[in-house]
């Protein structure tokens, strides 16, 4: 199979991959939660048993000595942390324990860990680790839910331990398990991949999967001269609550006083042909150092070169095409390579979440039964069972498996599953309606006449609420058109005495667009981005303001503009909802022709 095919398998279906550049560090002792408390960026000590978080070891200048993810296990705690990191830790615990009750073992020795990656993981989970006669909601349930939470398992009559955690930034779960059987446990779990097209994942696809998920490695992507602000840790990785911890005071000076100087980006290479340098490569733009080339791979799906690189705040907007000489490092007489790149945020590929998954599934499944009323082949009943495995919560799905169990006579199948939607749900009419007609089937008559019963109540209170809640949303929307005018007369206040104050323009436009009066704002907002040149809430309320006024293409100039200084400056959700909006308007003026 080729990389292509492997990194389809992962972004479609299931991907197997064994590691042996990870290990497990096992911290116990009674002190063990405060120590790593005082020690590591995130809040160790808000974790349950069974949950799980990113985390870091920092220096005093905030560089990142180590990275991993800590789980907590009763009163003790588990590191899944790459190999390159553990003398970080260990020296850590040799300089700063000192009459605490701490302790640090490495219990993952040679040991590889089995990952098991892709939006079908769950369900080839299921088939490891469940009895085939079991709901498929209740194997999910076994199974770990929350990112990096956990939970021992039993795959194919083997003791495991299985994580929620991903390096392909797709849905996945990491196993570990003892010493001894992980060779068995993993060629017996790699044999029954053939029976549910999941594929073996070589090196080479997994380097593209992790760079296009913005996985870092150490050494790599980030090593102890990155400040943690500098690299995706910083979204997730860092609680900007909890007490003290060495390195705290940088953390929390560049998040109050802004971006920091140099931030991991993507670029996407424009020449194909081009043969990039090693990682540690210097990337230069007219002469001046602008950043440093980290991972890079060729990417199939795209057919270009894409990379990490720590890129300036000047050279680090999405969507800027950048002219680079990369200079690579280590040898007498550098050689330079001219490339020319598109920057772009990270991750270079979202996937789908395990909800969006299973709601794909529900619509296949009805599209399928259209197609064929008696679902002979039970496509779509397959399908509605993976969707109600991916999402337990699912209604519409349980709802429409039922009605299909029910047309081919699987009555007491059709009737576990609406009993699963009324206690989801006790106010669903369509549960208890199903019900009573398959009740009728079974020959219930008095449960029938119950279930016939309530769906009348919960039909008449359904009507009741629904009449309610627009009287509701009706007081609400006065209320808040009530309080825009209110803002409007004090806004204008403060302008009459400064016209240009950012604060009001801004808060003016907002106003005037909350009463929709979208042409009365749009003065105001270029205003408060004309002064305040790096304002990106203002950008971002300005672009909306343009697409309200049915000007997409000013609204498009808006968010580039926005992106760029959002970039500069760090701020990260305005710039993901400016990128969100204008890739949507780019969308439209392609499908419109435009």
């Amino acid at each position: 199979m080729g990389i292509l095919q492997e990194i389809e398998a992962v972004r479609r279906g299931v991907g197997l991959w064994r590691r042996v550049d990870h290990t497990v560090l096992r911290v116990t002792g009674n002190d063990a939660g405060p120590w790593l408390q005082s020690q590591t960026t995130n809040d160790v000590l808000a974790l349950r048993d069974g949950e799980g978080l990113r985390n870091a070891l920092l220096d005093r200048q905030g560089r990142v000595l180590a990275h991993f993810t800590t789980h907590r296990f009763e009163d003790e705690f588990w590191l899944i942390i790459e190999k390159a990191c553990v003398t970080a830790v260990l020296d850590r615990v040799a300089t700063h324990v000192f009459l605490e009750d701490v302790h640090v073992e490495d219990v993952g020795g040679d040991a590889p860990q089995l990952l098991v990656e892709g939006p079908r993981s769950l369900l080839f989970l299921n088939t490891l680790s469940a009895p085939s006669v079991r709901p498929p909601e209740e194997a999910t349930a076994l199974l770990p839910t929350a990112p990096f939470a956990f939970a021992p398992a039993i795959l194919l009559g083997y003791e495991a331990l299985v994580f929620r955690m991903s390096e392909s930034g797709e849905d996945g779960f990491l196993i570990v398990t003892a010493t001894e059987q992980a060779e068995t446990l993993f060629s017996a779990i790699e044999a029954r991949g053939p029976e549910f097209t999941a594929e073996v994942v070589g090196e080479a696809a997994r380097d593209v999967l992790r760079i296009e998920a913005a996985t870092p490695r150490y050494g790599l992507d980030l090593d102890v001269h990155s400040v943690i602000a500098e690299t995706p840790l910083a979204q997730d990785a860092v609680s900007y609550t909890k007490g003290c911890y060495l390195g705290q005071e940088v953390v929390a000076r560049l998040k109050a006083y802004g971006a920091p100087k140099f931030a991991l980006m993507g670029l996407i290479v424009e020449d194909r042909n081009v043969s990039l340098p090693g990682p540690g490569a210097t990337l230069v733009v007219g002469g001046k150092r602008v950043g440093v080339l980290r991972s890079a791979a060729f990417s199939p799906a795209r057919d270009r070169w894409i990379a990490l690189a720590s890129l300036d705040r000047d050279h680090r907007a999405p969507g800027a095409s950048l002219d680079l000489a990369a200079r690579e490092r280590g040898r007498p007489a550098p050689e330079t390579t001219a490339l020319r790149a598109r920057v772009v945020a990270l991750p270079f590929h979202t996937p789908p979440s395990r909800v969006e998954y299973a709601q794909s599934l529900y619509e296949q499944a009805l599209e399928r039964f259209q197609q064929d009323p008696e679902d002979r082949d039970q496509t779509a009943i397959h399908l509605l069972q993976n969707a109600v495995s991916l999402h337990p919560t699912y209604e519409d799905a349980y709802e429409a498996l039922g009605v299909i169990l029910h047309r081919q006579c699987r009555t007491e199948e059709a009737i576990r599953h609406m009993r699963t939607l009324a206690k989801l749900n006790p106010n669903a009419v369509m549960a208890h309606t199903n019900l009573s007609v398959f009740y009728v089937a079974k020959g219930m008559i008095r449960e029938a006449e119950e279930e016939k019963a309530l769906a009348r109540q919960l039909e008449m209170k359904s009507q009741l609420d629904a009449r309610a809640a627009r009287q509701t949303a009706d007081r609400e929307r006065a209320r808040i058109r009530r309080e825009a005018e209110d803002r409007v007369a004090m806004f204008l206040e403060v302008l009459d005495i400064d016209p240009e104050d950012p604060v009001a323009t801004l808060g003016l436009g907002g106003a005037y667009m909350q009463l929709e009066q979208y042409a009365e704002a749009a003065p105001f907002l270029e205003t408060a981005v004309r002064v305040k040149k790096d304002y990106s809430a203002a950008y971002l309320k300005l672009g909306e303001c343009r697409e309200r006024l049915g000007d997409l293409a000013a609204a498009a100039r808006v968010y580039r503009r926005g992106i760029e200084a959002a970039s500069r400056k760090g701020d990260l959700m305005p710039l993901r909802e400016m990128e969100r909006r204008l890739a949507a308007i780019e969308a439209t003026s392609e499908t419109a022709g435009l």
